[in-house]
């Protein structure tokens, strides 16, 4: 029991993280930016399809921050669309990323590489983030939720200890690509907080 003690907590992280920002969006509190999320639902699932192709049932374990992180993307994904206020056109930049994205994807089909196609994917998945990194580097206010990205970076870095204790590549790949992008959300949130106390 012990040793499934970082996938539970990772776990109770992202449902935390998930309440959270179901509810701030909800209230209007947040304002995700709908592009983003489109990338990270469809990131998130070929990162899965890639792992699992590459390691089976066997990796299963590993790829469990892969697996949940998805299903949490999906619902907020949901979320974001249904909300009222949400902008639902893209700049050019966003939609380059998708057209990567679906690139990618084609590509994966026609080649079968999980391998390349994994590293790939978290190449877009770094790019996925640059709306919402920009985004709150050109904000006057804050606009995305500190708890949420606190608690999902704490779920990312739970997320890897199981493939870095297996060496699990893919799986540790992701996890360390999510541990560096949701850390890098928080920092520009905090230094927005940091910009208005002061």
């Amino acid at each position: 029991m012990i040793r499934y003690i970082p996938q539970i907590l990772m776990i109770v992280c992202i449902v935390i993280y998930l309440f959270i920002y179901l509810k701030e969006i909800k209230k209007g509190r947040v304002k995700p930016v709908l592009a983003t999320w489109l990338f990270f639902v469809f990131a998130t699932i070929l990162s899965l399809i890639t792992n699992y192709k590459e390691t089976g049932v066997a990796g299963l374990l590993s790829n469990a921050f892969n697996l949940v992180d998805t299903l949490a993307v999906f619902i907020i994904f949901i979320a974001i669309i249904f909300h009222k206020d949400t902008n639902k056109q893209f700049n050019k930049f966003e939609e380059s990323c998708l057209l990567a994205v679906f690139i990618v994807f084609i590509m994966w089909i026609l080649s079968g590489q999980n391998v390349l196609t994994h590293l790939t994917i978290q190449a877009i998945f770094v790019i996925a983030y640059l709306p919402t990194l920009i985004h709150l580097w050109k904000a006057k206010v804050n606009t995305e939720s500190l708890s949420m990205w606190s608690f999902d970076s704490a779920a990312s870095a739970l997320g890897v200890i199981e493939p870095l204790r297996t060496m699990s590549l893919l799986p540790l790949i992701y996890g360390i690509r999510a541990v560096i992008s949701t850390f890098a959300v928080v920092v520009l949130i905090l230094r927005l907080k940091y910009k208005k106390v002061s």
